[in-house]
């Protein structure tokens, strides 16, 4: 690949399919914008990694010079190592992690402070973290101990995304709706025209072809679950009746009712949805659905969760609805952020009814 600039290239780690698009959209723009090289080193956590790279090798239209792939069963010490090998190799002029609380990011971003002072060093929002008061718990004292003599001294225990100290500007989808824990510090917008950009519609159609999804089997007007985590559902019972209540009365709708559960869900099917509806892969990132789908009209109801928060970016047509419960332990959305996601908060059993009826054809 040919490519203007000089010497180095923006280096961008990814760990999950999520982060996997948004980093592909960043750096497409980044390529119009720089000119410069663009390289990914995916240290994945996902179930099934081989989907992504088996898409790789037939992505024509992927912005990046090269997609380095870090074996996530190495043990800390390799992957560090490998990290700050490939770092070197890069020479970054920037760096986007998407955690700055996990190992690798904080291994990245040290690295990239202390070798490339001059490069710019971003967090790429992570989704609905960075838009509600959910914290992570403060690190035990011998957790503490150990990171810091893993890391070094820049090590923190970072309680919420995008806070370490070493970045130096945090991406958001929604600037304006942003924590205030963001909100305060230096804050770029993600570039969301890139979201309709060549290279992720291209790398969207490939995972979607890897996964067996064919888009033309969704038709105009039908309603897709996506459903958390088992774990979400385990410490959250009244979702998991909230889900029942929605599969109740969606039910005999064959042809229009699709679940999605969580791309790294082990269990088969823990809401006992997949005898009434049609599963959609769980491997296949979600928002590849939705750009593959953005020409019709959709309804989408999940928990307050991530994919919501995209739905409606990359989905002109869809109706959204969040599953709003008083068991919900740190996800709370408030109602500006709802109002000004267009999403429509469902809080019980005859709210749900209300709302499916009236999208129904």
């Amino acid at each position: 690949m040919s490519v203007a600039g000089g010497r180095g290239s923006h280096v961008f780690l990814v760990r999950s399919s999520l982060q996997y698009l948004l980093a592909t959209a960043l750096a497409a723009d980044r390529r119009v914008q720089t000119q410069q090289a663009c390289r990914m080193l995916f240290l994945p956590d996902l179930l099934e990694p081989g989907l992504f790279r088996r898409a790789e090798q037939g992505w024509v239209e992927s912005p990046f010079e090269r997609v380095v792939f870090v074996e996530p069963r190495i043990g800390s010490g390799a992957i560090r190592r490998a990290l700050n090998a490939e770092l070197a190799h890069a020479r970054p002029l920037s760096l986007t992690v998407f955690n700055d609380r996990e190992e690798a990011g904080q291994t990245a971003l040290i690295a990239a402070a202390r070798h490339f002072p001059d490069a710019q060093r971003y967090c790429a929002e992570d989704g609905a973290q960075a838009y509600t008061g959910f914290g992570y718990r403060a690190h035990g004292a011998t957790t503490r101990l150990r990171q810091t003599l893993r890391l070094g001294p820049r090590w923190q225990d970072v309680r919420v995304l995008g806070t370490h100290p070493l970045v130096q500007q945090f991406v958001a989808l929604h600037p304006g709706l942003l924590r205030p824990e963001l909100r305060n510090r230096p804050v770029q917008a993600f570039p969301t025209a890139a979201l309709e950009s060549p290279a992720l519609r291209s790398l969207a159609a490939a995972l979607c072809a890897g996964s067996g999804f064919d888009a033309a089997s969704v038709p105009a007007g039908a309603t897709l679950l996506t459903l958390s985590h088992s774990s979400y559902g385990a410490r959250n019972p009244e979702y998991r009746q909230m889900i029942a209540a929605c599969a109740a009365r969606l039910a005999g709708r064959a042809g229009n009712f699709f679940v999605k559960y969580h791309p790294r869900e082990a269990e088969p099917d823990y809401l006992d949805l997949c005898a009434r509806a049609q599963q959609i892969a769980r491997t296949l990132p979600v928002e590849c659905l939705y750009l593959m789908l953005r020409d019709r009209p959709l309804t989408v109801i999940g928990g307050m969760s991530t994919t919501l928060l995209t739905a409606g970016l990359l989905m002109p047509k869809v109706r959204c609805a969040a599953l709003v419960h008083a068991s919900a332990t740190g996800d709370t959305w408030d109602r500006q952020l709802l109002e000004a996601l267009h999403i429509t908060p469902l809080a019980d059993v005859a709210a749900i009814g209300d709302y499916i009826g009236a999208g129904l054809p």
